[in-house]
């Protein structure tokens, strides 16, 4: 039986290090390497069940809670990835609104924008080797990028065509 206790702090930390909801590689190492609460698939299977549900695509970690340790887990999950740092969030945004005009506030942002595609390209390497396991699946992850990256097409309908394709497909 999963400590829920233990639970909440293990989530409570990966919400206050996610940066912008990203932070799969983080979350794979937390849950599925060192606890092994849940395994690499049901962490890609989440991921994608945040990416489609209106949102915060971090809602996955609901998910993980409740595969973890049923419903008790998926609040304590919740709760601890969004409590503490909605806390830390509102504090921030009256300091950030009291001090936007100071030079290292504009420093500090500058800063975070490097950080933050570091974040964003761990995450994608990490659902890419749980996901992507065969040619096919690779063609297919291409040609989602490619509409993604140059269209106007829904994410939604292109994770749902995908999913679509790739059950056809056997993927």
């Amino acid at each position: 039986m999963t400590d829920l206790g233990e639970m909440f702090l293990a989530f409570a930390r990966l919400g206050l290090i996610s940066f912008g909801g990203t932070n799969v590689a983080e979350i794979e190492r937390a849950l599925v390497l060192e606890r092994g609460w849940i395994d690499a698939q049901t962490l890609a299977n989440g991921f994608a069940l945040g990416q489609l549900m209106p949102g915060p695509n971090m809602l996955a970690v609901t998910h993980y809670g409740y595969a973890a340790a049923g419903l008790g887990g998926a609040l304590v999950a919740t709760l601890g990835f969004y409590g503490p740092t909605a806390l830390v969030s509102a504090g921030a945004a009256l300091a950030w609104q009291r001090h936007s005009a100071h030079p290292w506030v504009i420093a500090f942002r500058n800063a975070l924008l490097p950080f933050g595609g570091g974040v964003v390209l761990a995450g994608a390497l990490v659902l890419g080797q749980t996901s992507v396991t065969s040619w096919g699946a690779a063609g297919l992850a291409a040609l989602a990028f490619l509409l993604l990256w140059r269209t106007r097409v829904n994410s939604a309908v292109v994770v749902l065509g995908a999913a679509v394709l790739g059950a056809l497909l056997g993927l």
